[in-house]
């Protein structure tokens, strides 16, 4: 093996968790399909809520089940916490709360711009930064995140606007997480074969 292709595996299992694109796969699906049931079904707010409340538990659910798959398959990789240590602090102290904070200010302002777009986007590439880089479809996938920025001045600002946003990080989840799978069977063969 050479040290290149070598270095790749360490990145993968030092990062293995956020390789399982299954997991992400499930949430974006359950995200999308409880934003559209939602829109065109639920009549309240509280039925809205309650719906994309449903969705999510069915996401962690099937995410879930994705996860006993990889176990399965792949085995089990005990992570070293002193290498996302950093990566820990930083997600969690700055980039949560700047993420929550943009989605909590394009709900409220209703503005001409989506704030959320260029914080999610960074997110995304400093998420495939800090997991082992590789999967190459984040840097196409967070300019298109990125552009929601203007989605205000197309659709009415708003509700309307967060949901678009919010199904454009499904889709990002449902495709980047196959995408992932897809590249993580590329360097690694399962142990065990469905």
């Amino acid at each position: 093996m050479r040290a290149d292709e070598l270095q790749r595996v360490e990145d993968v299992t030092a990062n293995f968790f956020f390789w399982q694109g299954l997991r992400w796969a499930a949430l974006g699906v359950a995200l999308v399909a409880g934003i559209v049931v939602a829109e065109q079904f639920a009549t309240t707010r509280e039925s809205r809520v309650l719906v994309l409340v449903a969705s999510v538990a069915l996401g962690f659910g099937m995410s879930a089940g994705a996860g006993r798959y990889y176990a399965r398959a792949y085995g089990r990789v005990r992570a070293l916490p002193e290498l996302a240590t950093r990566r820990e602090r930083l997600k969690w102290n700055v980039v949560y709360p700047l993420m929550f904070v943009s989605l909590i200010i394009d709900a409220m302002w209703k503005g001409p711009v989506l704030l959320s777009g260029p914080i999610w986007a960074g997110a995304i590439v400093a998420y495939r930064n800090s997991t082992g880089r590789g999967r190459v479809h984040y840097l196409f996938i967070a300019p298109v995140v990125a552009a929601t920025l203007f989605l205000p001045l197309f659709i009415e600002p708003g509700r309307a606007t967060v949901n678009l946003f919010f199904a454009l990080v499904g889709a990002t989840y449902a495709i980047g997480g196959i995408l992932d799978h897809l590249e993580l069977r590329r360097i690694l063969r399962p142990v065990v074969e469905d």
